[in-house]
C-alpha cells in the first residue's frame, strides 16, 4: 500500500485558483498571513519570492509552495515596490481567478497561483515538518518532467477560458501538490521533515503499510515491531526520533482519520465504524473521537454531510 495515496485519498480540501498573473516589470505582490498552503508556478520569465530572511529566485518551469501562516513577496526583482494582494484583488473587484495583468510594461513573466486548504488536522506530522518555503527547481530532471506537462495543462486552460477552466486547473494543482511532495522527499533537505522521511524509511515503512491496511487491528508496539524486524525498544525508539510521535499515538490519529472520512461519506452506522478503526464498543470510540475532533461521531457526521456540498 503507498501510505502517502492512503493519507492524501481521504484529506478535505478546497483548492482555489488565485489566478493566472501575466506580469510586465516592474512589478511586486506583497502576501499577508494565509489561512493556506499556497503555490506560485512559473509558466515563462521569472521571479524573486521573499520570506522573512530568505530569498529564492524562481524560473521557468519551477514551483514554490508557500506554508499556511507565512507572509510573503514575489517580484520581478529583489528592489522592485509591492502592492498588496488586497489591493489587487480589491480593485479587480473582489474576485479570484482568471487572467490577471500586473506591472508597468516591461520584461514579461507568467505565474500560475492558486493554494490548497486542508480540512483535518490529522495532517499535522506532514505539514508541520514541511519547510516554509518548499522550491520544486527545474534543475532535478525527473521533477522537470514530471510537472511539465501538468503546467502546460493548467496554463492552457486558463488562456483559453473555456466552460469549466477553473476547475481543471483546481483539480491539476492536486497533481502538482503530488509532485512537490514527492521532490520534497528526494530532495536532502527532507531529512527535516520527519513524517515524509518516516513513510520512507525502510523499516518504519513496513509498519506504516500495516497501521494502514489494517486499522481494525489490536495493534502493540510489540507487533509492529515484529513488522519491522526490530525489537520493542528499537522501534519505538526510531518511530518515535523520526516521527516525533509514539507509535500508538499515530495510529490513534490515522483510526480518527479513517473515522472522519468514514463518517462523512459513508452511511453506515457509527458502531460499524468504530469497529473498522478497532475500537470494541462505540463508547470507546465516540469519547476518542470528541478528544481528537471536539465534537461526538454524530454531530461531526451531520455538519459535514450538510456542508459536504460546498467543498471542493
Amino acid at each position: 500500500m503507498d501510505v502517502l495515496t492512503d493519507l492524501l485519498r481521504g484529506v478535505r480540501s478546497r483548492n482555489q485558483i488565485y489566478g493566472l498573473l501575466d506580469l510586465s516589470a516592474p512589478w511586486g505582490l506583497r502576501v499577508s498571513s494565509l489561512d493556506r498552503l499556497s503555490f506560485y508556478s512559473v509558466l515563462r520569465g521569472s521571479a524573486v519570492l521573499s520570506s522573512h530572511d530568505k530569498s529564492l529566485e524562481i524560473g521557468a518551469g519551477e514551483v514554490v509552495l508557500v506554508r499556511k501562516g507565512v507572509a510573503h513577496s514575489l517580484k520581478d526583482r529583489a528592489c522592485s515596490r509591492t502592492v498588496s494582494v488586497e489591493e489587487l484583488f480589491a480593485e479587480l473587484g473582489g474576485h479570484c481567478g482568471g487572467i490577471i495583468p500586473i506591472g508597468g510594461g516591461g520584461v514579461g513573466s507568467e505565474i500560475l497561483a492558486g493554494g490548497f486548504l486542508f480540512e483535518t488536522t490529522v495532517l499535522d506530522p506532514l505539514f508541520a515538518n514541511l519547510p516554509d518555503l518548499l522550491h520544486v527547481r527545474s534543475d532535478c530532471a525527473e521533477a522537470a518532467r514530471l510537472l511539465e506537462s501538468t503546467l502546460n495543462i493548467m496554463a492552457s486552460e486558463m488562456r483559453a477560458g473555456a466552460p469549466g477552466h477553473e476547475m481543471i486547473a483546481s483539480r491539476l494543482a492536486d497533481i502538482l501538490f503530488i509532485h512537490a511532495l514527492r521532490f520534497h522527499v528526494r530532495d536532502s533537505l527532507c531529512k527535516s521533515a520527519n513524517w515524509l522521511t518516516a513513510i520512507t524509511d525502510p523499516k518504519l515503512a513496513a509498519a506504516f503499510r500495516r497501521m494502514h491496511e489494517r486499522p481494525d487491528e489490536p495493534w502493540t508496539v510489540e507487533m509492529l515491531a515484529r513488522t519491522a524486524a526490530m525489537s520493542r525498544s528499537a522501534f519505538a525508539q526510531r518511530f518515535t526520533v523520526v516521527l516525533g510521535l509514539g507509535p500508538l499515538t499515530y495510529l490513534t490519529r490515522w483510526r480518527m482519520h479513517r473515522a472522519a472520512e468514514m463518517l462523512s461519506v459513508e452511511t453506515v452506522n457509527v458502531c460499524e465504524i468504530a469497529a473498522r478503526v478497532g475500537y470494541e464498543t462505540e463508547s470507546a470510540f465516540a469519547k476518542v473521537f470528541k478528544r481528537h475532533f471536539g465534537e461526538t461521531p454524530a454531530i461531526y457526521r451531520r455538519r459535514h454531510r450538510r456542508n459536504g456540498g460546498d467543498e471542493g
